[in-house]
């Protein structure tokens, strides 16, 4: 719950910052902070809000400022002409939600390959209905967990979770 809550405040905190005054973002940061209780600081000019914890820093950007992060792992499925709709890193893990052009059968038959190609193991693959499917992956130390639905017929959204387990 405290997850979600904190995506929520950070979702309105871009939008607060969007208007890239300097009282919005000091607003922004300390309604964050309020509500979670980690220091935060709010970036509108990157469209990025970044969370200070014990356990290390957790950076959210969305919208045209959402990217792929710099040290996501290469193999891992990602789909041709697809975009960042929102990336979150934080310690040891990752996660996204792309937006690309095909269909979810299409896609979730590519990523499948891929993924075992690249040396993945599939433990888990459910289909909850013709438009929408979900795998996990295990690897390593890792694990992936992709989740397409299909985007009201513009595509697929893709939400991709990359996670490594703690020594």
């Amino acid at each position: 719950m405290r997850t979600t809550t904190t995506l929520i405040v950070a979702a309105l905190a871009l939008t607060v910052a969007a208007c890239g005054k300097s009282p919005g973002e000091r607003a922004a940061e300390a309604a964050i902070e309020a509500s979670t209780g980690q220091k935060a600081k709010v970036d509108a000019d990157s469209g990025s809000v970044t969370f200070k914890t014990d356990e290390g820093e957790m950076k959210v950007t969305s919208g045209e400022a959402a990217k792929l992060p710099a040290n996501f792992p290469k193999d891992v499925f990602l789909p041709a002409g697809y975009t960042v709709a929102s990336a979150m890193e934080m310690p040891n893990a990752m996660v996204l939600e792309i937006h690309a052009p095909g269909k979810v059968d299409t896609m979730f038959a590519e990523a499948n390959k891929r993924m075992t190609d690249a040396g993945w193991k599939q433990r888990v693959a459910m289909q909850q209905d013709a438009n929408s499917q979900i795998a996990v992956y295990e690897k390593d130390k890792r694990s992936a967990t992709l989740s397409l639905y299909d985007d009201a017929g513009k595509g697929v959204k893709l939400g991709v979770q990359v996670a490594t387990q703690q020594q």
